[in-house]
């Protein structure tokens, strides 16, 4: 029998509250603490725990724990990185949600953190996890691609979720390290070069700060979510981003946060790329791969297996599987600390170029040449 994992939840949002269902299913771990500052929330993920932990109030106190082998980031974007940095002082490891941390200062601390505490930060980055993406990168792996010369990304979708510091651009971070931090890691890694340089032009079409818009109706009628109309959001909602990579492979996503109703192309979520033998790859909506071109001949479909049971996100169930395995061995998770920073800064390198209109390279934002 494996040992068991006694872990705290720190943050009762859709991804604490996620969490808490998902560890609830796996065998040998103890959810033995939670923590949110709105004591109902921390009792409402208490109850979702299946569990009897703790509660605290604030995450000073649950990080320090002595009986906690790792720790569940799930708070607002400007939180990661001292939450982090504290929970592995404590010497936890730790589950964090994306993105590393909203600037890269943040994020130089949590490494620093964790090389000096000798833990593991696993990076909630679940597309990695996700049995789907694995087996195009198993499909690439093979050859008949050659090198990975073009990949995009369509995320056209409705608004953040109805809470305020979504649409704060010092609190998120802003909506391309918010949102897409995730896409930016699928490019890394099906690219297999380091980003070089960014070019990136968005804005505000609908959602503009001074004019009151009702955000968050997706969360509102799924969720029963309380509506809220933002006056001063401060984020895009709207960009097309171009990244070129050391290897001269090229990526481009295009992002849309005005959908009303959600994405009706039948599609979806569109991830695709090509190869150097004219080979192309498409993932549809998180559920199946086109394939086609090259050696490949004619379009045909693969539908991997379906993840295992996840509340939310794809890949989520193995991605909590990995961490306790993590906090059993201190195995270096998949979705580590590097993986995690290289897809932040070519996030706040395109919010960068937005704001700056110009091309900006990695180097600027690393600060290493």
């Amino acid at each position: 029998m494996a040992a068991q994992v006694r872990l705290g939840i720190v943050g009762a949002g859709y991804m604490g509250m996620e969490h808490a269902h998902g560890f609830r299913l796996l065998p040998d771990v103890q959810i033995a603490a939670v923590c949110d500052r709105d004591a109902a929330a921390a009792e409402r993920l208490a109850a979702a725990t299946g569990h009897q932990p703790r509660i605290c109030t604030r995450w000073e106190e649950l990080v320090t724990q002595p009986d906690l082998d790792g720790i569940i980031i799930t708070v607002p974007n400007f939180l990661h990185h001292p939450v982090a940095e504290a929970a592995l002082k404590a010497g936890k490891h730790v589950l964090l949600e994306k993105p590393l941390a909203t600037t890269v200062e943040g994020a130089h601390a949590v490494l620093k953190a964790a090389e000096t505490s000798g833990r593991q930060v696993q990076i909630g980055l679940v597309y990695r996890y996700s049995h789907l993406y694995n087996k195009m990168a198993e499909i690439l792996a093979d050859g008949q691609f050659g090198p990975v010369t073009m990949l995009w990304c369509k995320e056209f979708r409705a608004s953040f979720p109805p809470n305020p510091w979504f649409y704060s651009q010092e609190a998120s971070g802003g909506s391309l390290v918010e949102k897409n931090c995730h896409h930016f890691d699928l490019f890394n890694w099906f690219a297999g070069s380091r980003p070089k340089k960014v070019f990136a032009m968005g804005g505000q079409h609908v959602i503009r700060q001074g004019q009151p818009t009702e955000v968050g109706w997706w969360y509102v009628q799924q969720d029963g979510a309380e509506p809220l109309t933002v006056t001063d959001s401060q984020v895009i909602d709207n960009a097309w981003v171009t990244v070129e990579y050391e290897n001269d492979a090229r990526a481009n996503l295009g992002l849309c946060l005005y959908l009303r109703p959600n994405n009706l192309a039948e599609e979806g979520l569109e991830i695709g790329l090509i190869g150097e033998t004219g080979a192309q790859m498409v993932a549809y909506a998180n559920k199946k791969i086109g394939l086609s071109g090259g050696p490949f001949g004619d379009l045909r479909y693969i539908v991997p297996d379906r993840d295992t049971f996840s509340p939310w996100h794809i890949g989520g169930q193995r991605e909590r599987t990995e961490f306790l395995e993590t906090c059993r061995t201190g195995k270096k998770p998949w979705a580590d600390l590097q993986i995690a920073y290289d897809s932040l800064l070519v996030a706040l390198a395109a919010e960068r170029s937005i704001k700056e209109e110009r091309v900006v390279y990695l180097s600027e934002v690393s600060g290493h040449a």
